[in-house]
């Protein structure tokens, strides 16, 4: 048995820095899409997508976002549940809440968390795994599209008051 001590630096000079590509990684995709929704982690996927060249797949990944985004709010709308928007805004101010509009805020987001989250998984462990199999990537900070999605968060959450 012969050992080459050369091997370590022939498999890191076969790929160069070209074939590497900065994109957003699979947990700030799944982390987006669990707490802002599917439609912001397929953005981050087709960034991704664009940026290493996959400009049909790109577009694959957006309808899929937005089509899974239709479909959430369907399953969530066949449940049952509704928005107690009362006792959201007395939270806001700082009222105290019964149990009841507790349970139901908390049971909302619940669901609404775990829908999310399965979208997530299928644009990370389906479509990410697809086109990323090999994690050749360097991972790009989150910082702006954090920024953009809190930004967006605060003036839904503005016109909703206002509405």
């Amino acid at each position: 048995m012969e050992f080459d001590e050369n091997k370590d630096e022939e498999t890191e000079d076969k790929y160069t820095e070209d074939e590497y590509v900065d994109i957003y990684s699979k947990g700030a995709i799944l982390g987006f899409s669990a707490f802002f929704g599917v439609i912001f982690g397929g953005v981050l996927l087709m960034l991704n997508l664009r940026a290493a060249g996959f400009k049909r797949a790109a577009w694959q990944v957006l309808i899929f976002s937005i089509f899974y985004h239709i479909l959430s709010g369907i399953i969530i709308s066949s449940t049952g549940m509704k928005i107690n928007v009362a006792a959201i805004k007395a939270g806001a101010n700082g009222a105290q809440l019964s149990p009841e509009q507790v349970q139901s805020v908390i049971a909302l987001y619940a669901l609404t968390l775990v829908v999310n989250i399965a979208g997530g998984l299928v644009l990370t462990r389906y479509f990410f795994k697809k086109y990323f199999p090999d994690n050749d990537y360097y991972p790009k900070p989150i910082w702006t599209p954090l920024l953009v999605a809190i930004l967006i968060a605060i003036a839904a959450s503005y016109i909703v008051r206002i509405g």
